[in-house]
């Protein structure tokens, strides 16, 4: 039995025998307190029963204080007004350091969804149009909640759903039309960035021409009908183009899927469960469409299919049902990672395939609405053509860490580092706040080698891993020999505090994927690089002459380095070497 439960059954069992009241284990809270100082575990039960139990909030924490019957040397005391504070020992902190050692990359898992199959949807771009930076922060946040989850042991499905059909297309096939063959462009990046003018160029058309808008239109119902052989042969094409720059991106952010769906592949899926929603009254006629009327609900009123019989992205959506349950039948959970202006269009749609199909799709949907990402300064817009392009943020990020690292000697292929490195910045920056808070993205910042920023945390492995090459004692290099039930050393300021904060990772990790945040990692692993580098700076290491000490203090720089890699490696952040 871990600690935390010793003592939250020790209140429950003094609360019960003492005050004749009973409480679940899990109304107890206990939780980290701000100051340190304070000790290890801080819980307000007592202020919490001050009129169930008709004392005050002190009295009832001096009398579970006497009854408490804690094993080890477990220190108690109150705080104003009723805060009962725990602090542990600290041969509980070194027996976890040896349980580091020998979990490795498996530290911070836990089994609390196993059993469980999730479906993560995420990355969305859109064929014919560009990689920007809303994907960007999309496909990290996406393949961090991936690893969390499957951190707890989740059974996680990765896909991908892309809109190859819609207007968007048929603006962009408009100006297409007009481009000779022989001009066509030969790399992925000339490829992307032709598709992403004629776009602005059809969307701009369609704005301010009214004949362009009626043959835009026209085009739209053909590449639904797919009655048109020249307008296949080019949305084939586009979309070729554009699926190959978008494998590049997913490479380099180190994502992969399981599965990619596209719009088109659920309009031959949409008839049946449109009829159904009809004969159930789910979707009623409305001026020649076909609508959910969402009010009687507290929702929006949203169209399925239009006036012109074809059908919406609600539509659409009723057809990705059927094709994901005739794939993949029925999962625990389907998480639909999509930024918070899609909140009424996912709430409509969810209740809709709710209604449709109870059994697979009741309690077992999630939007996870995400905020928006721009830039500290400046606009986007892809109408207008000038999107900020996800690939080029993490080319600049690749360039300005290049810059910073090219005179180090000590670095072995400057290119590939430069590349960990860069792409790790833009990670963290994108990850260190909330997802549900808007992102003002700072280049300049992301990629600064000081305070907290990804080359910051990387740095940090970096000179853990370098310490233990120097003074691994193991022919094994950063093996070090460390027997946590031997080691009876008085512990520096610096040892406890970093012993203390290594401990904490497994919950971090939990609260992170239930929630998931993964700037909850990001800022655990930025005050774990402080605390270490901290502790290095004040605690001598491979010039230790004891060589009791010395093997502790590297068995605490290899436990940093695990929890650090495996922290970053949650986020989708690789680590290097050498820096």
């Amino acid at each position: 039995m871990d600690v935390k439960t010793q003592i939250k059954n020790q209140i429950q069992e003094t609360l019960k025998e003492k005050f004749d009241y009973e409480i679940g284990v899990d109304e107890i809270r206990l939780e980290r307190p701000q100051n340190e100082e304070h000790g290890d575990w801080s819980s307000n039960i007592a202020m919490q029963l001050t009129k169930e139990l008709k004392k005050s909030p002190k009295e009832i924490a001096e009398k579970i204080i006497e009854e408490l019957d804690l094993e080890g040397e477990i220190e108690v005391s109150i705080a104003e007004p009723g805060f009962i504070n725990f602090k542990l020992p600290g041969r509980i902190y070194t027996e976890n350091l040896g349980k580091i050692l020998e979990e490795k990359e498996l530290y911070g898992n836990n089994t609390r969804l196993s059993g469980k199959r999730i479906m993560v949807e995420f990355a969305h771009p859109n064929p014919f149009k560009s990689f920007h930076i809303g994907h960007l922060r999309n496909i990290i946040l996406g393949e961090s909640i991936v690893r969390m989850l499957e951190s707890q042991n989740a059974d996680v499905i990765r896909v991908n759903y892309q809109g190859d059909v819609g207007m968007h297309i048929a603006k962009n096939l408009w100006a297409f039309m007009d481009i000779d063959p022989k001009d066509y462009p030969k790399t992925a990046d000339e490829k992307t960035k032709l598709l992403g003018e004629l776009y602005a160029k059809g969307a701009t058309a369609f704005e301010e021409d009214e004949k362009a808008r009626a043959e835009i239109k026209e085009i739209n119902r053909k590449i639904y009908t797919k009655e048109d052989p020249g307008i296949n042969q080019l949305w084939e094409l586009g979309k070729t183009w554009s699926l190959e720059k978008f494998h590049e991106i997913y490479e380099r952010v180190y994502t992969t899927f399981e599965r990619e769906y596209f719009e088109s592949e659920t309009l031959d899926l949409i008839d049946k469960p449109i009829e159904k929603a009809k004969e159930k009254r789910i979707l009623k006629e409305s001026d020649g469409a076909l609508i959910f009327n969402g009010e009687e609900y507290g929702l929006d009123i949203r169209v399925f299919v239009n006036s012109q019989g074809l059908p919406t992205y609600e539509g659409k959506e009723l057809g990705l049902a059927v094709l994901k349950n005739r794939e993949y039948g029925i999962v625990d959970l389907h998480i639909h990672n999509v930024a918070v202006e899609q909140k009424s269009f996912f709430a409509v749609t969810f209740k809709v395939k709710e209604l449709l199909w109870p059994e697979e799709f009741k309690n077992r949907q999630y939007h996870n609405a995400y905020e928006f990402v721009g830039l500290k300064k400046g606009k986007m817009s892809s109408r207008k053509g000038n999107v900020v392009l996800g690939n080029d943020i993490l080319n600049i990020a690749h360039e300005r860490i290049g810059e910073i690292i090219k005179d180090r000697e000590e670095i072995d292929g400057k290119e590939e580092t430069a590349e960990i490195v860069g792409v790790g910045a833009i990670k963290w920056s994108f990850l260190k706040i909330s997802p549900f808070k808007y992102l003002a993205f700072d280049l300049e910042e992301s990629v600064n080698f000081e305070g907290d920023s990804g080359p910051y945390i990387q740095y940090t492995y970096a000179r853990a891993a370098s310490i233990l090459r120097e003074g691994g004692n193991n022919e094994k290099a950063g093996k070090v020999e460390f027997d946590a039930a031997k080691y009876t050393q008085k512990l520096s300021a610096e040892e406890e505090k970093l012993l203390k904060w290594l401990e904490r990772f497994p919950e971090v990790v939990e609260a992170a994927s239930k929630e998931y945040m993964p700037n909850y990692i990001a800022t655990y692993l930025f005050e774990l690089s402080q605390k270490f580098n901290s502790f290095y700076k004040n605690n001598i290491v491979l010039k230790e002459n004891e060589k009791e000490i010395r093997n502790f203090r590297l068995a605490l720089v290899k436990a940093t380095s695990l929890v650090l890699k495996r922290g970053l490696d949650l986020m989708g952040i690789k680590t290097v070497e050498k820096m």
